[in-house]
């Protein structure tokens, strides 16, 4: 098990964002957060990553674990806000992250997602779906056992969808999880639902 989340309930400001949500998220393991705007999705997502507190209900973690080393690390959460440097370029923010995170993975990042042939120009002449391919390189070198996902197909093309979908399959095959939001269901192996809309989960 790598988190448990119990009857959890999050107020902000005194308004009910979500409540009685349950749900066991197991290594290997896919669960998608489904809503409509302001049901809670990233609310939730930054409760796991232990950004916002629970109103009430409980979160526990179990071993979350670096797949390359096997020794005890923490999570990653890919966000709205990318706080991409615009004057720096995709090869340098690469290296700045996988140095950060001590990931050795930084060789191939930029060229899975196909920004290669970009890695030398300033971050501020991307497009928004090259950043958001840059933020998944950097999801990519991360060495993080649970990725947090929110709305991660934002800005990106059918093509770069398919890839992202790929590289989720290809974590969780290792022994990754994944929990993530989105309004797009891209996802076709996901192990359960929560619908924030309805207050379920399902599997």
């Amino acid at each position: 098990m790598i988190v448990r989340v119990l009857s959890a309930c999050c107020e902000r400001s005194s308004h009910k964002v979500f409540d009685n949500i349950s749900f066991e998220l197991k290594n290997g393991q896919i669960g998608f957060i489904s809503g409509s705007n302001g049901s809670g999705k990233t609310s939730l997502l930054r409760v796991v990553a232990g950004l916002i507190s629970l109103s009430s209900g409980t979160i526990s973690y179990g071993p979350l674990f670096d797949l390359n080393t096997g020794h005890n690390n923490d999570l990653f959460l890919l966000g709205h806000n990318l706080a991409i440097k615009e004057d720096i370029t995709p090869d340098a923010d690469i290296k700045f992250w996988s140095n950060f995170l001590g990931s050795s993975n930084k060789k191939d990042a930029l060229k899975r997602v196909g920004l290669s042939n970009l890695k030398k120009t300033p971050c501020k002449y991307l497009s928004q779906g090259q950043k958001q391919r840059l933020g998944i390189a950097r999801l990519m070198v991360s060495n993080k056992s649970l990725w947090l996902l929110d709305e991660p197909t934002s800005s990106l093309d059918s093509d770069s969808s398919f890839l992202l979908k790929d590289i989720i399959t290809e974590h969780t095959k290792f022994g990754g999880s994944v929990l993530v939001s989105s309004h797009s269901e891209f996802l076709d192996n996901i192990d359960f639902k929560i619908d924030l809309d309805n207050k379920n989960v399902s599997i």
